[in-house]
């Protein structure tokens, strides 16, 4: 069920004072076993007491969790709108940055979700970044048997990932292995929030993961997000908000496929991210790696008779035109098939790289050491 309706001013006119505003885009986003509630607009911070409201039935206490960097106005206009519906709000703060994946982090939200006393009949709202909000999910799930989650992101990145495919919890030496499903009730994506015109990494990060997404959904996503590229790489506040309601409907419908192979394709292109970030060190981007990563998974494929040169030049098009860059600096092949090896190693005792099979298709392919080590050559030689 999705309202795609829009309100913007007589003829697409902006106001004098500022930009067309967007009302609520409200999209069902199934999840395994669940379904999120994902809404993306503007105005939206100031509505959830009364969902959440109508959502419990009769108020009683909820959780309002929020990282350090997260703007006042925002975290007091929700503990208003919770307040004046009949919430009793506790405050809680939320860890920030790497560390925030922790378990120790966990641990920690556990703590202040004992000392607040909320039971699985109350709520909880949380404000942050990609790693809060996914150990915020994390934690909620699992508390008095599930705790209703609502996320409020503050960039377009943790609006596509944190309710829908949280990231996995580190521990020493062993990152990203305690992976989870997404489990939030409702994600606010309040554009004056998040920034939608912005132009920074979270920006261009979400960029990219609109096109591994569409890539992994169907043909018809990637139309859909070719025929908007130009609008968002010139910052179209409806462009980008509709990418951002078709980007998070398609991720869900990746990871509640009843098929294993689909569910796997959710990965395309962040082998590579992770495999090439010691190599390539800290300056460059992840949305430049994620982009890389689907050049290099589109060529290979090409030369395994998967994908043909048109779909793979198409992608490379789409991925021009929003503006995702190229990795400049100096990479060692064989380091880079070590590497690539080792990080699908860790989770499978197969090597098996998610590869396009058609824009719209990816699966998992097995994929030659000589094959590898050619097309490593080839990239690195590129540089």
């Amino acid at each position: 069920m999705s309202d795609n309706t829009q309100d913007e001013q007589p003829n697409g006119a902006e106001k004098d004072d500022g930009p067309v505003r967007i009302r609520a885009k409200r999209q069902w986003v199934n999840l395994r076993g669940n379904s999120l509630d994902a809404r993306v607009g503007d105005d939206l911070v100031g509505t959830m007491g009364n969902d959440l409201r109508a959502y419990v039935g009769k108020p009683r206490a909820a959780a309002l969790a929020s990282v350090p960097e997260a703007p006042a106005d925002v975290v007091e206009a929700i503990r208003r709108g919770l307040t004046d519906v009949g919430f009793r709000v506790h405050m809680l703060d939320l860890p920030s940055g790497p560390e925030a994946s922790s378990t120790a982090a966990l641990e920690s939200v556990y703590e202040g979700l004992a000392e607040t006393g909320v039971n699985g009949d109350d709520v909880a709202v949380a404000v942050g970044g990609v790693r809060a909000l996914s150990t915020a999910s994390f934690a909620c799930h699992t508390w008095c048997g599930g705790l209703t989650l609502a996320q409020v992101p503050l960039d377009p990145t943790t609006a596509l990932l944190a309710g829908v495919t949280p990231l996995a919890l580190d521990l020493p030496g062993a990152e990203r292995m305690v992976t989870q499903d997404g489990s939030a009730r409702y994600v606010y994506c309040d554009l004056d929030v998040v920034d939608g015109t912005r132009t920074d990494e979270a920006a261009l990060f979400a960029r990219a993961l609109f096109v591994t997404s569409a890539m992994a959904d169907s043909d018809k996503s990637f139309g859909r997000l070719f025929d908007r590229a130009n609008d968002i790489a010139a910052l179209d506040r409806a462009a980008i908000c509709d990418q951002l309601v078709d980007c998070m409907k398609s991720r869900g419908k990746i990871i509640s496929s009843t098929s294993v192979a689909v569910r796997q394709s959710i990965d395309y292109g962040t082998t590579f991210v992770h495999a090439l970030r010691p190599l390539v060190g800290e300056g460059v981007p992840s949305s430049t790696l994620l982009a890389e990563g689907m050049r290099f998974s589109a060529r290979l494929s090409v030369a395994q008779g998967g994908l043909s040169v048109d779909d793979m030049l198409t992608q490379d098009e789409l991925l021009d035109r929003l503006e995702l860059g190229y990795v400049e600096c100096s990479v060692d092949p064989a380091a880079m098939a070590a590497a690539l090896k080792a990080e699908r190693f860790r989770r499978s005792n197969k090597f098996m790289l998610e590869l396009p099979r058609s824009l719209g298709r990816v699966r998992l392919a097995a994929v030659e050491d000589d094959q590898l080590a050619e097309h490593a050559v080839a990239w690195c030689s590129a540089r």
